[in-house]
């Protein structure tokens, strides 16, 4: 079996290139390469294949390669393009991929799963009251990934600093911006991978240096503090993964997806946001250019996984998916 590693440039920064085009390193090459070692070592012949602004010819070159199944894809148009053309894929479909952060967390909280207390802001002029929100108030783009745009001063505990903050997202990003209640607590993120019987991986906790949220350059530098598996009694981090598994299975995730949550003071897991295309990147083969090192990758490695075991169970719930052979 063949399979293809779409990869697109810039894919992991295009937002925050947005705001600080001089500071953003693209590192979309390095991870797909990785990915690429990855399924050889995992025993499947493989393929990198780029994104080209026309589709026909990324089409073209997908038929030429004979590709059974592509991985890697990273945005809501690369998904639609392989639906079309009716090529399997590796991970969650349009109905996932086409939502925003908003109406995750409304299919979260309908079915009685906890979510922090959300309105939503198209611009700076007409933010909607804050009055029945808890402060301090966490202000982020909808439809974000990579920590792009944030900073300390997404933290809200005066509603005047609000237009500011909105302001940066709404016109610089060009993103309606989410204004949350700001749960205090740990930043506990769940690896998931599998379809019909799907797999909690070791939990992680991200802690800061000397900041106090996960920033761009906080996270995009691994500046982060990982715990992994996070130290929690056993009864919450049972908690924490029913919570996650059934996110997982009623906003229909497939494969692998990583769920952000924040566990609050007294133990409760907040649904923050769901990542479809979460990375995956482990610790580099001697040799190799290093690459960022993704918070699945943390959480395979202490799984006891090699990145070739990791990235080939993650390929197999696709192809039993597909019922490919």
């Amino acid at each position: 079996m063949k399979i293809g590693v779409l990869w697109r440039k810039f894919r992991n920064v295009e937002f925050q290139r947005k705001l600080t085009p001089d500071k953003v390193y693209d590192d979309a090459y390095d991870e797909a390469y990785h990915h690429y070692m990855a399924i050889k070592e995992a025993g499947f012949d493989s393929v990198l294949i780029e994104w080209k602004e026309d589709p026909l010819e990324t089409y073209e070159t997908i038929k030429k390669e004979k590709v059974d199944l592509i991985f890697n894809t990273s945005s809501m148009k690369e998904v639609a393009f392989l639906e079309v053309f009716n090529i399997p894929y590796v991970g969650s479909g349009l109905d996932v991929v086409a939502t925003d952060k908003r109406m995750r967390k409304d299919i979260v909280a309908s079915h009685g799963l906890p979510t922090p207390k959300y309105v939503i802001a198209e611009n700076p002029q007409e933010i909607p009251s804050v009055d029945h929100l808890k402060f301090p108030l966490f202000v982020k783009p909808i439809s974000g990934r990579g920590s792009a745009g944030i900073d300390e001063e997404n933290i809200i505990y005066d509603k005047d600093k609000l237009p500011q903050v909105v302001s940066k997202i709404t016109e610089k990003i060009g993103q309606a911006a989410l204004i949350e209640e700001f749960i205090e607590g740990k930043e506990v993120t769940v690896g998931i991978i599998g379809y019909k019987h799907p797999q909690v991986l070791p939990l992680l906790e991200v802690g800061y240096n000397n900041v106090k949220t996960n920033t761009y350059e906080h996270k995009m530098f691994d500046n982060e503090i990982i715990k992994c598996p996070i130290e929690v009694p056993k009864e919450v981090e049972e908690k924490i993964k029913e919570t996650a598994l059934n996110i997982y299975k009623v906003l229909n995730a497939k494969d692998f997806v990583r769920i952000d949550m924040i566990l609050s003071k007294d133990n409760v897991p907040y649904f923050l946001e769901l990542n479809t295309f979460a990375g995956l990147t482990m610790s580099s083969s001697k040799g190799e250019k290093h690459v960022h090192h993704g918070y699945m990758g943390y959480m395979a490695k202490a799984a006891g996984l090699t990145r070739g075991e990791f990235i080939g169970k993650i390929i197999e719930s696709a192809i039993e998916r597909y019922k490919l052979k």
